[in-house]
């Protein structure tokens, strides 16, 4: 998803305590701290934020 992020229209995601964006794609994977549980922190499943349609 983050490879083909401009065409899949995914803005960020969240995984594993990290939060990648495609507006800070040069950065990389940063620390995810909003979380307080496996849920929350995103460690049980990928989150995935895209841009609305036109």
């Amino acid at each position: 998803m983050k490879e083909h992020a401009e065409t899949l229209g995914v803005e960020y995601l969240i995984w594993q305590d990290k939060i990648w964006s495609l507006t800070r794609d040069a950065e990389g994977w940063r620390d995810y701290t909003h979380g307080t549980d496996i849920t929350t922190r995103h460690i049980d499943h990928l989150h995935v934020t895209v841009r609305a349609r036109s």
